[in-house]
């Protein structure tokens, strides 16, 4: 009994000196690559939409307590506008409790820069970067969730010296699975419950070839105009097909994860847009987590193949 005791307390003063460190860990883990809200705009169509935004997100830092990262986001449709902060995650001393804050770029174009060498290190300069200590979120685990928010209301007050990336300032932010879910300011007009539902991006590569006939092309002609090294994200990723001398050809191709509720169906999707209407054709289907697909039409052929994810941790 003694010695079992022992042990337990020994387990147990392990564990708890281990808690820092992997608040940390998860963090780092599950924060770093590229996200995006792709589903969620397809979804609210035709009612009061959430911004589209893509998330990138590339950790610069990880230490036993503290980590950092550059956080990208960048808005499509009728205003797009692109932000980077820097961000830095502190581990409370209980262990379970973690600040967060940002910092806002004096050159938002050096940052730009900086954010897309990023094959380079990242070396943080004081000077370069300004405190939002106002907007810092205070978060916590809770199981394999992660949820941290800011006090909107000091936060605030910062707005009027942030110009256009005042939209993007993030206020509140969760991780569940492959999903982050953000609140920026520019949600806030859609009520204080707003969140972006922004799914990690599988990056797929593959090739095309489309018959110079068209859709009405004939087993006969063989009028192929190939296409290599196309790439596209799993989250509405387009690309536009040409013809050989580098003529739009009409077409694109889409790929993107989507939900059928009504089925109780998620699948990953491939889709032949008509530039023209900006309507789909066709498309084709498979598993939500397979990592190739195809399609053959006939007049249009095409495969693709997920890419393994680039490392994303620091060092």
């Amino acid at each position: 009994f003694v010695l079992s005791g022992c042990q337990a307390m020994e387990s147990g003063s392990t564990r708890s000196r281990s808690t820092p460190t992997d608040a940390m860990t998860q963090l780092a883990s599950v924060l770093p690559g590229d996200f995006d809200n792709h589903e969620q705009i397809a979804r609210d169509s035709g009612r009061v939409e959430a911004l589209h935004v893509q998330h990138s997100l590339r950790l610069v830092d990880r230490g036993r307590e503290e980590i950092t990262w550059l956080w990208r986001l960048h808005s499509e449709g009728k205003q797009q506008r692109d932000a980077i902060w820097f961000t830095r995650a502190h581990q409370a001393a209980d262990g379970r409790h973690v600040r967060i804050v940002l910092y806002r770029s004096i050159d938002p174009a050096a940052a730009r820069a900086q954010f897309a060498e990023a094959a380079q290190p990242f070396h943080f300069d004081p000077a370069q970067w300004a405190e939002l200590d106002a907007c810092a979120e205070n978060g916590q685990w809770d199981g394999a969730k992660f949820s941290s928010a800011a006090d909107s209301t000091a936060c605030s007050a910062l707005l009027p010296g942030l110009g256009d990336d005042a939209a993007l300032l993030p206020l509140r932010l969760s991780t569940d699975a492959d999903m982050i879910r953000v609140a920026t300011f520019s949600d806030l007009s859609r009520g204080a419950d707003a969140v972006e539902e922004a799914r990690r991006v599988r990056w797929f590569s593959g090739w095309a070839a489309i018959n110079g006939g068209g859709p009405r092309a004939t087993a006969a002609n063989q009028d192929w105009h190939m296409q290599n090294g196309l790439r596209l994200s799993s989250e509405g990723g387009r690309v536009a097909l040409h013809w050989r001398d580098g003529a739009p050809s009409g077409y694109s191709l889409e790929l993107e994860r989507t939900s059928y509720p009504e089925r109780k169906l998620s699948v990953l999707q491939l889709n032949v847009i008509d530039d023209s209407s900006s309507k789909t054709l066709t498309y084709v289907w498979t598993d939500m987590h397979a990592n190739a697909i195809g399609v053959n039409l006939g007049w249009l052929q095409g495969g693709f193949t997920e890419q393994a994810a680039k490392p994303a941790a620091a060092p």
